[in-house]
């Protein structure tokens, strides 16, 4: 908060969002003000306010100004079903919801299934008043109204924001994020990327992701102004990045993906970007080096982390010759960790051999304590050493002699088939070459427990036919790991953070009669 509110004193009258139409600096806290206004104090204790907006300058303003009233913000997605929104709102005990009128939510039905009273704001162009007689509801103009007198809370030692992840349990799992490690993140970045308050820099991702975070502070730091793409511009990033002449992108590698399958990635196509930011996902060579092609004035930086880390830990950034780069799979390093920042590659609790691959531990000041309330999991993804507090990712890495990272994948994408084990980031690599295309996968059949085969799922619209694929992957890779299928469909799901899917296309491959499916 405070290093918003510094920029909006350095920068006044410069625009901080344009969602269509510009809004200052001046505007955006003059709006945070007066919906804070309608905010009780906070009281003891973590305090957390929940969100139900939309990416635009009110819903921006709701966020900082749940942030002023002292509390940690809870995004919660509009777009998700109705029964995890409720299982979000609950685990987390907010007792604050701004909801935006214009989101879609049921909000008789949300608040009918809380079990304690909650002060709700209601801002923007909105639906009736919700008939929640348990709840304080209050309705808030943020072009017009009170402005709080209190000076915004100070979280730099408190929580900052609680995000919640997929859970092993079928139920999501919270992850807290104190202010101190957001501040060291931004510090990190300030340093790495060099944005200014001339600078438009995208958002592409929903508040529930925490990247989204990087999107706002990385950019309201620097008294740059930031540009939310809509849900149908993310179809072609390319036409609004021109419209916008944006300098500063930063999406997951897949959105990329979508532009240089529509063969729109031509050279010299975006010039106005100075940094090309990719994360969430591997990033392959093939990939970078397009979008590099595109974007030549920019500086590619491949960025890692997981949410348990705040946002981004790592981080590599190739030269302009993306063709000279190492890679592992096709995938490029991960890079080196931020200062400040530690990274480990480990196998049973000790330290692999160098240059041997193992599963990537992290530590230092932007790595959480916990989950949320979820002590079982905690101790399973948590551990203390001598050397300090850690967090096991999950991630496949290999350290190379100069000490930067290298992607192998997951420890969940490792599995056996016929005895033999199978990397699944392997096979993905092999196959998108196979097909000449960034929209394929393979599945375990007919689970991930007890595989009998791979099969290959492909976006259709290739040039390759199914068996031809099949012949391509068997010039590359043993016969236990070549698919003995290929499924053609017309998607593959992703989810809402744009990545494939590989259990939601495994569930795909149930359907009957969704696809066509060829036998090698």
């Amino acid at each position: 908060m405070n290093r918003v509110l510094a920029s909006a004193q350095r920068f006044p009258d410069r625009p901080a969002i344009h969602d269509g139409q510009p809004t200052s600096y001046r505007g955006l806290l003059t709006r945070t003000r007066r919906i804070a206004a309608a905010l009780p104090p906070a009281g003891s204790g973590p305090a957390l306010g929940a969100l139900l907006v939309r990416r635009d300058a009110t819903g921006y303003a709701a966020l900082l100004a749940t942030a002023w009233s002292g509390r940690a913000y809870v995004p919660l997605n509009p777009g998700y079903p109705l029964r995890r929104t409720i299982a979000m709102l609950r685990a987390s005990g907010a007792d604050t919801l701004i909801v935006d009128g214009a989101a879609g939510a049921d909000l008789d039905r949300l608040l009918g299934a809380l079990p304690d009273p909650l002060t709700v704001v209601l801002v923007g162009a909105g639906e009736r008043t919700p008939e929640a007689a348990r709840h304080r509801v209050v309705r808030v103009d943020p072009d017009s109204g009170d402005l709080t007198r209190r000076d915004p809370a100070d979280q730099a030692a408190g929580l900052a924001y609680l995000l919640f992840t997929s859970g092993t349990t079928g139920t999501p799992s919270g992850v807290p994020v104190h202010g101190a490690s957001v501040s060291a993140y931004l510090d990190a970045v300030a340093a790495r990327h060099d944005l200014g308050p001339h600078d438009r820099a995208s958002q592409t991702f929903e508040l529930t992701f925490d990247l989204s975070v990087h999107d706002m502070f990385a950019t309201w730091q620097a008294g740059a102004c930031l540009y939310p793409l809509p849900q149908r511009a993310l179809l072609q990033p390319l036409t609004f990045i021109r419209r916008h002449e944006l300098s500063a992108w930063f999406s997951v590698p897949s959105v990329a993906a979508r532009a240089d399958a529509l063969g729109v990635l031509g050279a010299g196509v975006l010039p106005s970007l100075r940094w090309s930011l990719f994360c969430g996902e591997p990033l392959t060579r093939r990939l970078a080096t397009a979008w590099q092609s595109a974007a030549p004035a920019a500086t590619l930086d491949n960025l890692y982390g997981p949410t348990e880390a705040t946002i981004a830990i790592t981080g590599f950034q190739p030269a302009t010759d993306t063709g000279a780069a190492p890679d592992t799979n096709g995938v490029l390093p991960i890079g080196r960790p931020f200062a400040g920042q530690r990274a480990a590659v480990m196998a049973g609790g000790e330290p692999v051999p160098p240059g041997a691959v193992g599963e990537l531990w992290l530590s230092g000041s932007q790595v959480t304590t916990g989950y949320w309330a979820d002590p079982e999991r905690t101790a399973a993804r948590f551990a203390t050493r001598p050397d300090g507090h850690w967090f096991r990712t999950g991630d496949l890495v290999r350290q190379d002699p100069s000490g930067c990272l290298h992607y192998h994948g997951r420890t969940d994408d490792q599995l056996k088939i016929n005895g033999f084990r199978v990397e699944l980031l392997e096979v993905d690599h092999v196959l998108r070459t196979a097909c000449d295309a960034p929209d394929a996968l393979v599945v375990p059949w007919p689970g991930a427990a007890a595989p009998q085969y791979l099969v290959a799922v492909v976006a259709r619209g290739g040039d390759r036919s199914p068996k031809q694929i099949i012949e391509a992957c068997a010039e590359s890779l043993p016969s236990y790991m070549v698919p003995r299928r290929v499924t053609v469909v017309d998607d593959i799901p992703r989810n809402p953070n744009g990545k494939l899917d590989r259990k939601a296309a495994a569930a795909l491959l149930e359907e009957e009669g969704s696809h066509e499916t060829v036998s090698g």
